[in-house]
């Protein structure tokens, strides 16, 4: 059964699921070049359709990942929101309509951020206009439903506690429980706008960062600072309550205002005003972003721990929604909790829903169980290299020399080992926001002065952003502080003392890094370049962060090469191709 999901708001994607294989996933983002595009996902759909060489007529399910009608829990919550706190209508009502109204036909700047409610109800003339009559079952699932199943789905476990937590869905924002098998037992749930996700993204915006875009930058941010607001936040906006229950103080801090840029007094009262957005960061900028994070983090613990003593002795957790993308907080729970194994998928955002609706549309209309084969990360578009070959040609480019994979890999590790920068475009893209080395600026981690070097070639970006490591599987213990694979680099650990002084560049100022480990059956070719590295240096890691120049991460050949040409990276390769500073200089 060819099974075909979507995420058509926030995040869009689209994934296929065929005889419970995955077999392709991308986000809109990476196709239209519009950073978090919420646009309908019709180039995301057209690229899953043309991988597996098949048109939406073969598609026998599609599944959507949000409920159309269920609209009831989100007017309640503004309602009472709204009685609560009247100063916060204007903003709502605002947010409400740019959601519903919002056609697909929009201009590009009204797209950013913005998902189009109205396009649930009318997705099938959308696609029937794009690709022809069809005659797909349609089906409409729960929000934390798909975000539940593309982590469970794809984690190989029998069973888990799972917890599926973001800004919200269609009615929670929070859903803790238990799965074994195809079984799901609620433990506890947070209804919208009570949501630590919504805390997060208003702190984001308190602190001058851009909400739904800079919560990373805030955690980078939170370990300069110290926690002396903690016991503020957690006593006047973030509540801890009994059976591992929170509540958010949407009175003090609501999310709608703080996305038209507007702080309440009370919060202003407790922590000063907020940061604006070319302000230099003073330590008590840190601090609050210490103190936030702090609290999350305590918040999380207490869901968590009250779901173990419903289910004592649980080895597993699936941790999912956007709130997954907290790689600090999944830090906590790997170190503190007790877990055996912390499953993090890929795509734990929304852009992930579209493989959850695929998997959980498999479960519930194929009569197929919950869970999904999904071999590896690398789910998006490729190119060979005739076929990057044949763009260099057709654009008037010089086709410089085409290595064999060995001498490929000694040449660019050596490169590596002398300091250079290398832009590092292979096989399939990867599914989610992480570059998990198909497309990935590469770095020596030995280099202590490599922010500076990468930010002054590519990056441009916050000193406080640390970059991260790809450590092969076989060395992370030996460089860090984890007993588990990290292969979606969606957990930070400590480095150890010994190593610290090893590998500068990618341990941050609190010590920790947020690790990928790479297996050789999982990425052969980047696990045999890291390997070559180490055979020269005795470090078996490298520094690893996105290809990408104040945009989504490259995705073409095409991208890659105007990148290249518009910086100042030392050397591109792009498939077996070498790109050197003569060739870019040549193209001048």
């Amino acid at each position: 059964m060819k099974i075909l999901g979507l995420c058509t708001m926030g995040n869009s994607s689209a994934a296929l699921v065929v005889d419970g294989k995955v077999t392709f996933a991308i986000e809109e983002e990476r196709l239209s070049r519009i950073k978090n595009d919420a646009a309908f996902p019709l180039l995301s759909i057209h690229a899953a359709l043309k991988h597996s060489n098949i048109s939406l007529q073969d598609i026998d399910l599609i599944c959507v990942y949000w409920e159309r009608w269920n609209l009831l829990p989100r007017l309640e919550g503004v309602v009472k929101d709204v009685i609560n706190n009247p100063r916060t209508l204007g903003p709502k009502l605002n947010r409400i309509k740019s959601i519903f109204l919002r056609s697909n036909g929009a201009e590009e700047k009204e797209k950013h951020n913005v998902g189009s409610w109205k396009d649930l109800f009318f997705l099938k003339s959308i696609l029937t206009k794009e690709f022809g009559d069809f005659s797909s079952k349609i089906v409409f699932l729960d929000h934390h439903s798909c975000h539940i199943a593309s982590a469970f789905g794809v984690s190989g476990f029998d069973n888990s506690i799972i917890l599926s937590y973001d800004g919200g869905g269609e009615g929670l924002s929070t859903l803790l429980g238990y799965q074994e098998g195809d079984h799901f037992t609620e433990i506890l749930k947070e209804k919208w706008p009570n949501s630590l996700g919504h805390y997060y993204s208003t702190f984001t915006g308190y602190l001058g960062f851009q909400m739904l875009e800079g919560e990373y930058k805030m955690m980078g941010l939170s370990p300069y600072g110290k926690p002396v607001y903690k016991d503020v936040i957690l006593g006047k906006i973030l509540h801890k309550k009994n059976n591992g229950r929170y509540t958010v103080n949407t009175r003090i801090l609501d999310y709608h205002q703080a996305l038209e840029g507007r702080f309440s007094r009370e919060l202003i009262q407790l922590l000063g005003p907020p940061r604006g957005k070319d302000d230099e960061f003073s330590e008590d900028h840190k601090n609050i972003a210490a103190s936030v994070q702090a609290a999350y983090e305590e918040i999380v613990t207490h869901m968590i721990s009250y779901a173990l003593t419903k289910f004592p002795g649980t080895k597993n957790i699936c941790v999912v929604g956007g709130c997954g993308l907290n790689v600090t907080a999944n830090g906590k729970i790997v170190d503190e909790l007790g877990f055996d194994r912390v499953f993090v998928p890929p795509a734990p955002h929304d852009g992930g829903c579209s493989l959850g609706a695929a998997i959980l549309g498999q479960s519930r209309y194929d009569q197929g169980s919950g869970k999904a084969v999904m071999e590896t990360p690398y789910l998006g578009e490729s190119f060979t290299n005739e076929q990057i070959e044949s763009y260099l040609i057709e654009n008037n480019y010089k086709v410089p020399k085409k290595y064999e994979e060995e001498e490929l890999l000694k040449v660019v590790s050596q490169l590596l080992s002398e300091g250079n920068v290398i832009a590092w475009f292979q096989g399939r893209s990867e599914f989610g926001p992480r570059a998990l080395g198909n497309r990935s600026f590469l770095a020596d981690p030995r280099n202590d002065n490599i922010q500076e070097v990468m930010n002054q070639k590519i990056k441009k970006r916050e000193l406080f952003r640390p970059f991260a490591p790809s450590v092969k599987e076989e060395c992370a213990e030996d460089f860090f502080e984890i007993k588990q694979k990290s292969p979606y680099m969606n957990i930070v650990s400590l480095v150890k003392d010994d190593k610290r002084s090893v590998i500068p560049a990618v341990t941050h100022i609190d010590g920790t890094a947020r690790v990928h480990t790479v297996s050789k059956e999982a990425n052969s070719k980047y696990w045999r370049l890291i390997d070559a590295f180490e055979k020269i240096t005795g470090v078996g890691l490298l520094l690893n962060t996105s290809f990408n120049i104040q945009e989504p991460i490259i995705n073409t050949p095409a991208e890659a090469v105007t990148a290249f040409l518009k910086s100042g990276i030392d050397y591109l390769i792009l498939g077996d191709f070498i790109l050197d500073a003569a060739w870019r200089e040549e193209q001048k």
